[in-house]
């Protein structure tokens, strides 16, 4: 049970036609679908189910269209094999990824080099004349190799997070997906359900059907009619 020490926020107004009409044209909304849902709507509240959805379609296929084009312009498109007039396009980080791959495999080399033949070191005694004693080194200084072996651990890190933002995925690209959460801080990772137009055309009708005034009465017109609307307006969003 709420405290009734705690602030309580202002009630939201009712919303007026006005304010829903504003909503849809920034959807891009034709006048006349908006004439057309005004009129089978009893009040503008009725409607917000109904543009909760049509923004939720339009804002997440909007942010995956742009999230598909940064991930072409960081990883590039493969040649197509069927058409040679279509070449590979490396894309912008694969030049710096094949750089960071040269590197990673230098300094591993440069950590386990050895010298072939080692190099010897002859003892000498006050009068440089030699002892007979002789030290033989293979391999670097140890210092150095950590040294080495430190830049290549830091240079791991990059060459994941280039390897991942440079991934081709091999599956057919989605061009539409299903309303999804956007959040900056959710993982980029994650990726949203595709999804056939004529399928968010049917959450549309579903819901356009809900407050159609002759849905139960002359359900067939009715369904006819929703359809029309829900083909108009999956085209005003998409």
């Amino acid at each position: 049970m709420r405290d009734a020490w705690l602030t309580q926020g202002t009630p939201r107004r009712p919303r007026t036609w006005a304010q829903q009409r504003r909503r849809f044209r920034a959807l891009r909304v034709p006048d006349e679908v908006m004439e057309t849902v005004q009129h089978w709507a009893r009040s503008p509240d009725t409607l917000e189910p109904l543009l909760r959805l049509a923004q939720n379609i339009a804002f997440s296929n909007a942010v995956h269209l742009a999230r598909a084009k940064d991930l072409r312009w960081a990883a590039g498109t493969a040649r197509d094999p069927h058409y040679k007039v279509t070449p590979e396009h490396p894309g912008a980080l694969s030049p710096i990824l094949e750089l960071v791959e040269r590197l990673v495999a230098d300094l591993e080399r440069l950590s386990r080099w050895e010298f072939h033949p080692p190099i010897e070191l002859h003892e000498l005694d006050a009068t440089l004349t030699r002892t007979g004693r002789v030290v033989r080194f293979a391999r670097l200084d140890e210092a150095m190799r950590d040294a080495f072996e430190t830049a290549r651990n830091t240079l791991l890190g990059v060459r994941a997070t280039l390897r991942e933002a440079t991934k081709r995925h091999r599956d057919r690209k989605a061009a539409l997906v299903l309303p999804f959460r956007v959040s900056t801080v959710a993982s980029r990772l994650e990726r949203p359900t595709p999804v056939r137009r004529r399928e968010l055309q049917r959450l549309l009708h579903d819901e356009l059907l809900r407050f159609h005034p002759h849905r139960e009465t002359r359900a067939r017109a009715a369904r006819t009619e929703t359809a029309r609307v829900a083909h108009r307006l999956i085209g005003a969003l998409l």
